[in-house]
């Protein structure tokens, strides 16, 4: 509720150089399929999202331009969807928190994680971090429940992809990756010549480029 206070205004409250960049991007993918528009306004348009440097994969600005779709062009929508990442996200800080500490370190944890100030603004941004963040928290819970545990393949290859997706959306997110994988295999206290021997340590690797 909190992240939907003015969710129709101009995204300017927040980086709004970067967010203003993203709602050209997505008006321009929107209008250039939009049945109705002028050549004038069709091209203009298009101008913008293509003559705009492209900092990381288009992903929210396609996902956005195909909602307008059906809702028309509003601002609400990109911010829908960045909030809805971010909460994603704090289910899976939950979960992760409880394993590494308790349940009221996990709700602890999770409300500063959806309540601070900077996140409440950040995590409603048109920009590609909400989904970013969300994936990096994913992996973590990931690489985490695989390390801990039996080592079940499943939770290697969840690593695997959503440290990958998040690398795809923002190359930054490697850094986070690297060190969180390389922090789970420490928690496993075993020498690196054991680690290396494990197939997937390297499945996880593979996925995750």
């Amino acid at each position: 509720v909190i992240r939907f206070y003015d969710a129709n205004d101009l995204p300017l409250e927040f980086h709004s150089t970067r967010q203003m960049l993203s709602v050209l991007k997505a008006r321009g993918m929107y209008y250039d399929t939009l049945p109705g528009v002028s050549p004038e306004e069709r091209t203009f348009a298009i101008q913008q999202w293509k003559l705009r440097a492209s900092i990381e994969p288009e992903v929210m600005e396609r996902l956005v331009s195909f909602t307008y779709r059906y809702t028309g062009e509003q601002h609400w929508v990109a911010r829908a969807y960045s909030s809805v990442f971010w909460v994603i996200g704090g289910v899976f800080l939950f979960f992760l928190a409880r394993k590494l500490t308790s349940i009221d370190g996990a709700l602890t944890a999770t409300a500063f994680y959806l309540f601070l100030p900077y996140a409440i603004f950040a995590s409603r941004s048109f920009q590609p971090d909400p989904l970013m963040v969300t994936l990096i928290i994913i992996f973590l819970w990931a690489v985490y429940e695989w390390a801990d545990g039996e080592r079940v393949w499943l939770f290697a290859i969840l690593a695997g992809l959503f440290g990958g997706l998040a690398i795809f959306i923002k190359f930054v997110a490697a850094f986070f990756i690297i060190g969180g994988g390389i922090g789970a295999l420490l928690l496993q206290r075993r020498s690196l010549p054991e680690v290396l021997k494990q197939p997937q340590v390297y499945v996880m690797c593979v996925l995750g480029t």
